[in-house]
């Protein structure tokens, strides 16, 4: 088990620019705990890159750690090395972590959700520090790594468990401002779509659109649109072309939607659901 966690470890910090780094010292400790044979280790790993460009875009490894109660230098030194290492991060984390608490958790990859790691839910004490990565690796400036520990305080003779993680992730600001730009792009083409609707003025294809529009839509478009939505079926009896075929058809699609746990945020399964009561 030691051994294959070791050759595991050194792959993974031989693909890190391990040119006096600016996580040399938790690079270290972290090593020195993941080695240490009276340490039990459960991992996981994940590493992803560009195929056009082979750069790497996702990094995610972590180690669930059971340590003797008379190793806890080893946490120590970890938790001290992050310490060290963060005159050089940009941001350094660390308290106890309480059942009132929220579970915190570091990104992967562009952070959209789907791997993102907590490193608290096993409870206890945490510190994490997030660095830049190195501009020979990432010219732009658009990534970054994370190094985090979790552990619960030993009592007495008691066994000390934890868990250690790093993940390599697009930043915080980098993140927010894509955001805000897909943000943007969507209420440019929501308001281009509403202006040609307007022109068209056709019940039913003014209905389709917004519909269609939800589907790869934000939160707050999604609700925007089924607003919309609720007013021309509201003002149904200002569209005088609209047959009986058109409400049927309309009526099962929106059934289809609120049924849909993609549609299942509280105020727009609300939206949809007045839609359907107004489609008389």
């Amino acid at each position: 088990m030691k051994t294959s966690t070791t050759r595991l470890l050194c792959l993974i910090l031989s693909a890190m620019p391990m040119l006096a780094t600016a996580q040399s010292n938790i690079q270290s400790a972290f090593n020195a705990l993941i080695k240490n044979s009276d340490v039990q280790i459960t991992e996981s790993h994940i590493l992803e890159k560009d195929p056009d460009t082979d750069k790497k875009t996702s990094q995610c490894d972590v180690y669930n750690f059971v340590v003797p109660a008379d190793q806890f230098k080893l946490i120590k030194n970890i938790v001290n090395a992050i310490e060290k290492d963060s005159q050089h991060a940009y941001g350094l984390y660390s308290g106890s972590l309480t059942p009132a608490n929220q579970d915190i958790t570091l990104a992967v990859g562009d952070g959209n959700g789907i791997n993102d790691v907590s490193l608290t839910d096993l409870g206890g004490d945490y510190s994490y520090a997030v660095f830049l990565a190195p501009k020979s690796e990432d010219p732009e400036g658009k990534y970054r790594y994370a190094y985090g520990i979790s552990y619960k305080q030993p009592k007495k003779n008691d066994n000390i468990t934890g868990r250690l993680v790093v993940t390599y992730a697009t930043t915080l600001k980098y993140r927010q401002q894509a955001a805000a730009e897909q943000q943007q792009n969507q209420w440019k083409m929501f308001n281009k779509m509403n202006k040609e609707l307007q022109e068209e003025d056709t019940w039913f294809d003014t209905l389709m659109s917004y519909f269609q529009s939800m589907s790869d839509a934000t939160s707050k478009t999604r609700i925007a649109l089924a607003t919309k939505a609720f007013k021309v079926i509201r003002d149904t009896s200002k569209y005088p072309e609209v047959t009986t075929a058109d409400k049927d058809a309309i009526r099962e699609i929106l059934k289809v939607m609120v049924s849909d746990g993609k549609y299942s945020e509280s105020v727009l399964n609300k939206l949809l659901n007045q839609c359907l009561v107004e489609l008389k």
